[in-house]
């Protein structure tokens, strides 16, 4: 009986090794932030065990994941990254002879609380159908407008621009920040301003008006998967279980924020400066887009002729680090990894 014993736990440790050494160890760099938190979902869930993957989740400042992806080290194999973020810096972490560029690997969710802002009646808002009226358009672009130089926010006002024909040098562009560029409008030294999800509160609480959002004028930042090229090449299968853990994760949390927000909370609670109530956790998430699916993420975001097509603001982007920032040498839209 005892030889039958330890017989018995010896084939036990056996196929426990086995499991260990078919697993996969992927070192992710995360955020404290709400949309970046479905990720702390993937143990509790059971989908590591499930992917036969290893997550080890670094909790590191948004600033900080670039530079960690980009890093000699291999402490960090991947990460969170902002689309535009990667295009406008291409050529600083991927300088020309690099044998090993960080990639863009695949989009996961869309930013759309961005928005302008405006305490001046003459302002015509751009909402729904207007944003397709040109002469509306135009008249939109003869005000004074405060955006910072080389935000997300001038990049959108130059696609609109660039689609109803307006020229960029003749808008009445105002580089400003955010917060000033609000108290700017709110005093009317400014006609239209940028505005974050805290100004956009602000300004419905003082008899303002929400004049154009990201989501209206068809432009908003993806965040995605980025890694370097050869971690892409030697941890492939990994990673394409990563992305598939990331929404199934996600499908789960939105299924019932109510329940299954719980692990998200805790995370942020513990690591994120903003101290979510689940009611600021909602609002939060409610100026994201989340598809929940691969074919999903693909209608929408992965396609050219998706809503929120990764092509066309790639494009958009380009077109403006070349007419804005005079860039000679910009790079291709990245190429996504497939997923079947």
């Amino acid at each position: 009986m005892v030889v039958v014993g330890v017989f018995l736990i010896l084939i036990f440790i056996t196929s426990c090794n086995k499991s260990k050494q078919g697993e996969v160890k992927l070192n992710v760099a995360i955020s404290p932030y709400q949309d970046i938190a479905m990720l702390v979902n993937a143990e509790p869930l059971g989908l590591t065990h499930k992917y036969s993957i290893k997550l080890k989740c670094y909790t590191l400042a948004w600033e900080d994941i670039l530079p960690a992806v980009a890093s000699a080290s291999d402490d960090i194999d991947i990460g969170f990254g902002s689309l535009v973020e990667y295009l406008t810096k291409y050529n600083k972490i991927n300088p020309k002879g690099t044998k090993d560029p960080i990639v863009f690997v695949y989009p996961l969710y869309v930013y759309l609380g961005g928005a302008f802002i405006s305490f001046n009646n003459n302002v015509p808002s751009l909402l729904g159908t207007n944003i397709n009226d040109k002469e509306l358009v135009k008249k939109f672009f003869s005000f004074r407008i405060g955006a910072q130089k080389f935000s997300i926010y001038e990049m959108l006002l130059f696609s609109l621009a660039k689609r109803n024909g307006v020229a960029i040098n003749s808008l009445k562009l105002i580089d400003i920040p955010i917060n000033e560029g609000f108290l700017a409008a709110q005093s009317k030294n400014l006609d239209i301003s940028s505005a974050g999800l805290t100004q956009i509160t602000e300004t419905k609480k003082i008899d303002g008006r929400i004049v154009l959002t990201m989501e209206d004028a068809g432009f908003a930042d993806i965040t995605g998967f980025i890694c370097k090229k050869s971690t892409l090449e030697k941890k492939r299968n990994a990673i394409v279980s990563l992305i598939k853990i990331w929404f199934e994760a996600t499908a789960w949390v939105l299924s019932d924020l109510d329940k299954n927000a719980k692990n998200s909370l805790e995370y942020l609670r513990n690591n994120a400066a903003t101290k979510y109530t689940l009611k600021q956790y909602k609002l939060a998430l409610a100026q994201e887009f989340f598809p929940i699916s691969i074919p999903q993420a693909k209608e929408t975001i992965a396609s050219v002729s998706g809503r929120y097509s990764y092509l066309k603001i790639s494009e958009d982007v380009l077109d403006y680090l070349k007419v804005v920032k005079q860039e000679k040498d910009v790079p291709l839209p990245p190429k996504l990894i497939i997923i079947n």
